[in-house]
């Protein structure tokens, strides 16, 4: 029993040490140049950055999460720079990835409806994983044509009723998207060490309740007091 406890001490011990480097290390993605507007067709140059250099040798994979979908993998691009082969031995076509001194960098050469969602991207340093904080990355609404009135003064009243609309739903999209993003760490960090806590109490209070049951059990084992006088057993009567 004290070897199992023991043991699961350490373990909920590691899993805090990996919750709080994970925390120390800082990872971003940015855009390279985030004044250009994002339209079908342009080149996309996304930068994955470290705060410090420990994690920057250890090479990085990109993902890409979709609307209400799971994470997909992109690439993995080692600390010197190359590309590593996918399932079918080739780079994937659409993306382009290199390093400049500590930023890897992702590349979109054209960018498409099917290349919208949110970013990361993932370092595997020393048994773990880090994951930065993802970017969201989605085409503006197309533009909604004002229906044709005959007065022309009108004109500007509907366009600025209708666009009001517009911005907040963009703006609330994209608040949903980064809330959605990868924060299976977050989840995982969180209640793994409060499970194994709450394990931890029920096998003390099932090892308690042991103990109590054990004394509850035990009987005196003291000796009998001889009959008679001197400690001297007393013969029956019918033998006097």
């Amino acid at each position: 029993m004290a070897r199992f406890l023991s043991l699961l001490f350490f373990l909920s011990l590691s899993l805090c040490c990996c919750r709080s480097q994970g925390q120390g290390s800082k990872m971003s993605v940015r855009l390279r140049n985030e004044g250009s507007p994002l339209a079908l067709g342009n080149r996309v140059e996304l930068e994955c950055v470290f705060s410090g250099r420990d994690l920057s040798d250890s090479g990085v994979s990109w993902m890409l999460q979709h609307r209400q979908s799971v994470p997909q993998f992109i690439l993995f691009i080692t600390s010197l720079g190359r590309v590593a082969p996918t399932e079918n031995g080739k780079p994937p076509a659409r993306f382009e990835a290199k390093r400049e001194s500590s930023i890897y960098r992702l590349t979109v050469k054209s960018f498409q409806e099917q290349d919208q969602g949110n970013y990361y991207c993932i370092v595997n340093h020393n048994q773990r994983l880090y994951f930065s904080s993802g970017i969201p990355l989605h085409l503006p609404a197309p533009p909604t044509t004002a229906p044709s009135t005959k007065a022309t003064t009108t004109q500007p009243s509907t366009t600025t009723g209708t666009k009001e609309p517009r911005d907040c739903k963009q703006f609330l999209n994209s608040a949903k998207a980064t809330e959605k993003g990868l924060d299976l760490s977050c989840h995982l960090y969180i209640w793994v060490p409060l499970a194994i806590a709450c394990l931890l109490l029920l096998i003390a209070l099932l090892a308690t309740i042991t103990m109590c049951q054990k004394t509850r059990r035990r009987r005196c084992k003291c000796k009998r007091p001889m009959n008679g006088s001197n400690g001297k057993p007393s013969m029956p009567n019918r033998y006097m």
